[in-house]
């Protein structure tokens, strides 16, 4: 099969707003045309912001930014913070919440409506507040005021890094970290995984969710999350090959000891055998 005259073409829908990109200007020119000639279309020009997020091009430098300047400032003002103190992480080390029962807000709209938002940074150009919105997002249904003054926090802390956002440039191949807490859900004893994957130089894809199941052991939780990465590795990889971009094996990052040695040894002990379907797939990948 002949390769298109203009390179490859990309197109990305989000409801009725479309991203057209490509290899070549002629490309993405004939694309343009072709859904204009069949729809009412307006045509933005080059793209600077999309869904909320501003994107930002060096061409001399081939680098890309996303941000989301415009969203923070304005959930500051809606929430009476645009001129709070900075905090210098988005949740205090260390710090455990739970359900009590007591002190409940008179009004959980408004609690909600603040994770909802913190939620929507944090899964597009905010990678550095998944855990503390994770946790945030157990608690909707019943928030306390520890819940919400912890959101608040994480608003202090968007204030001295509006900003900040994703970049990518460079040529540095599918690239994955994963780590896991063990036990950090006070409420329900349960772990959170936290996984990430960069691609030239910076993140296409992260999550921090708390487990399914309760671990026994930290290299059992480890090891869980191990599992849950390597399923996002394997799709992303098929993902691009579908793009027609070379991938092969994808390196990942664990620094558990214990999990590295579970993965390593094809024996299962009379500890570790209730996560034999998590071993094989983790060492089969």
């Amino acid at each position: 099969m002949a390769p298109p005259p203009h390179g490859r073409v990309f197109i990305l829908v989000y409801v009725d707003d479309l991203i057209v990109a490509g290899e070549r200007f002629g490309g993405v020119e004939t694309n343009k045309s072709g859904v204009a000639a069949q729809f009412e279309v307006r045509d933005m020009g080059e793209v600077k912001d999309f869904t909320g997020m501003k994107v930002m091009r060096h061409k001399k430098t081939k680098k890309l930014t996303l941000s989301s300047l415009g969203h923070i400032m304005a959930l500051r003002q809606a929430f009476g913070m645009d001129r709070c103190t900075p905090n210098k992480t988005a949740m205090a080390s260390g710090v455990k919440m739970s359900k009590t029962g007591e002190n409940l807000l008179p009004d959980s709209n408004r609690s909600a409506a603040l994770v909802g938002s913190l939620l929507y940074l944090s899964t597009t150009t905010r990678p550095d507040i998944a855990f503390a919105v994770g946790v945030l997002s157990r608690f909707m249904s019943c928030p306390e005021q520890d819940h919400m003054r912890a959101a608040k926090g994480v608003l202090r802390y968007l204030r001295g890094t509006t900003r900040l956002g994703v970049m990518h440039g460079g040529s540095e191949a599918l690239q994955g970290y994963v780590d896991a807490d063990w036990a950090g859900d006070i409420d329900g004893r349960r772990s959170t995984t936290g996984f990430i994957f960069t691609l030239n130089g910076g993140p296409i894809t992260w999550e921090s969710k708390r487990q399914s199941t309760v671990a026994t052991l930290t290299a059992e939780a480890k090891y869980e999350a191990a599992a849950m990465a390597t399923k996002e590795a394997l799709w992303l990889r098929r993902l691009l090959l579908a793009l027609s971009v070379v991938s092969g094996a994808v390196p990942m990052g664990e620094d558990n000891q214990s999990c590295l040695a579970l993965v390593n040894n094809p024996e299962a002990t009379g500890r570790t055998k209730h996560v034999d379907v998590a071993y094989h797939m983790v060492r089969d990948y």
